[in-house]
């Protein structure tokens, strides 16, 4: 009997454990409108100590709806954050094409979701373009692979996917 009390009271331990921890995270959300941490997809620049980072942060208690921002990163550390288009449910992906070894095509679904990274001059254009540049390589993706893990897929793993709004 002593031993199913303290089973008891050990489990409702761990249930006021995981329901505050619930709590705090609902929380967040609802005073702050975002979730109190991100995920992040990292490609690295082949042949270089440079990463190219999309990061998701959820802006929505139960919605998939996500904000996100672009960081390049050198040696590790973070020399460029830049907010790119939010995702208000269905658009996180975005292809990665290569232009020169210095410059990167990023392109989402929606028309203002396009950028030009520059990684000598360590810069971000968001670029005004109906379709990808015919020079661009397509080298990958950062996107939601099929285990629901959002990372980067390289062109190896996965061919190239078409925006939702092409026919």
């Amino acid at each position: 009997m002593r031993i199913i009390k303290w089973m008891l009271i050990v489990l409702g331990f761990l249930i006021t454990i995981a329901a505050i921890q619930v709590g705090y995270e609902t929380s967040y959300r609802l005073i702050f409108g975002k979730a109190s941490y991100s995920t992040k997809a990292i490609f690295q620049v082949p042949q270089t100590n440079v990463e190219i980072i999309l990061e998701r942060r959820a802006i929505h208690l139960f919605l998939a709806e996500y904000e996100r921002t672009l960081i390049l990163r050198v040696d590790g550390k973070e020399v460029l954050r830049k907010e790119v288009a939010a995702d208000s449910g269905g658009y996180s992906r975005m292809n990665v094409y290569q232009i020169s070894p210095a410059e990167y095509f990023l392109s989402g679904d929606i028309s203002h979701d396009k950028y030009e990274l520059d990684i000598t001059w360590l810069k971000i254009n968001l670029i005004v373009l109906i379709e990808k540049l015919t020079s661009a390589k397509f080298i990958g993706a950062f996107d939601i692979d099929e285990k629901r893990i959002w990372r980067f897929i390289s062109a190896d793993e996965r061919i190239e996917q078409k925006s939702k709004f092409e026919k």
